[in-house]
């Protein structure tokens, strides 16, 4: 039976809630962020050993006392290093068509640069930005009324409908190559790009505001007196 740590926050904690009682696989531990909620609660509701943490790395000596077969990482910002990877090998996960669109915020950046669909990648974890062998693969549709909190749901059915079977085939899973030469990145995002300016186009304004409603800062307007006016709904008709 694969001995499982998790790694995940609080956006993808549905993924943990899917596979907590899995039969086949146990759970160790759980890492989770210092501000966590939901997945705190999870862990507490099933009696699942969970610590906070900000940095996966910062917990290289608890991580050497336990006895597991790999990691399952869902959503945390900081890449594994070295010296934990050198304990075991293990599953990442990303919201998008691998190589295409690694790195951070691909829920936010898929909706503001207008793509018609995003995805589902699981992927053997490496020293690399979402550079690993790919396990599984799919596709997400995104229509023009997305946002990211919709987003994230669509891509989270995926994710739990395909994950228990993953895990459960242990070590017996597929390695496929990532074509490297077609890699592309996304950008790491702050609450102050939000802001909606009047260079922009009725529709980017729009995915903009799409792009932001959901467990992230609003986008926005800088009013006159330097207030912000946060905006979480808006279509083209209402910038004309």
């Amino acid at each position: 039976m694969p001995r499982i740590v998790y790694i995940g926050n609080d956006k993808w904690s549905v993924c943990l809630e899917s596979i907590i009682h899995l039969d086949g696989l146990e759970i160790i531990h759980s890492f989770i962020p210092n501000e966590s909620k939901s997945l705190e609660k999870l862990c507490q509701d099933n009696n699942l050993p969970f610590t906070k943490t900000q940095n996966i790395n910062d917990n290289h000596s608890l991580i050497a006392s336990l006895d597991f077969d790999f990691y399952l990482v869902i959503g945390h910002p900081f890449l594994l290093n070295k010296d934990l990877l050198s304990l075991a090998t293990g599953i990442g996960f990303h919201p998008s068509l691998l190589p295409k669109r690694r790195g951070r915020a691909p829920i936010n950046w898929a909706i503001i640069d207008g793509i018609e669909e995003t995805g589902v990648s699981l992927f053997h974890l490496d020293e690399g930005v979402d550079s690993g062998n790919l396990i599984f693969q799919q596709s997400v549709a995104i229509n023009e009324t997305d946002t990211a909190a919709s987003l994230i749901i669509k891509v989270s059915e995926v994710l739990v409908d395909n994950l228990a079977s993953v895990l459960l085939a242990w070590p017996n899973i597929p390695s496929i190559r990532q074509d490297q030469k077609s890699a592309s990145y996304t950008e790491k995002r702050s609450p102050n790009d939000g802001e909606i300016t009047t260079k922009m186009t009725a529709q980017e304004a729009v995915r903009l505001v799409r792009a932001l409603n959901g467990p992230y800062p609003s986008a926005f307007i800088v009013m006159e007196n330097g207030e912000r006016l946060y905006i979480n709904e808006a279509s083209e008709n209402g910038f004309d």
